[in-house]
């Protein structure tokens, strides 16, 4: 079951990831749609993936951004039209360093996407 540490009160901005399956001889990009300081869901395209990602379930993966690369597995996934929403969580091990990285990122408040009425 694919379980999301959610906050609502932050969101993170989308950024871009890299994911490599060394089993698999596989890597793909995609794009967060939801970030915490313990697991991720990506979008990707499902072109990019070339193999089913059942045999991804539970795999060891590495996952890179910028200068930051971290293990984690997938834990599911989902398709809807042509994009793979892809559940990854992060090891344990690698969880402070992640969380260094996203506290360096920029965050938004829910509630300061809504624009401010004048006059």
């Amino acid at each position: 079951m694919l379980s999301l540490d959610l906050n609502l009160n932050k969101r993170y901005e989308s950024f871009c990831l890299r994911v490599s399956c060394p089993q698999e001889g596989l890597s793909f990009e995609g794009d967060t749609q939801y970030v915490s300081s313990c697991d991720l869901c990506m979008i990707v395209p499902t072109t990019r993936i070339k193999i089913t990602l059942l045999k991804l379930l539970h795999q060891i993966v590495t996952v890179s951004v910028g200068n930051v690369t971290v293990n984690g597995s997938i834990t599911g996934y989902t398709i809807e039209g042509d994009r793979y929403f892809i559940g990854i969580a992060v090891s344990k091990p690698d969880r402070p360093s992640w969380k260094r990285f996203l506290g360096e990122k920029t965050w938004l408040s829910l509630h300061s996407e809504a624009r401010q009425a004048s006059l």
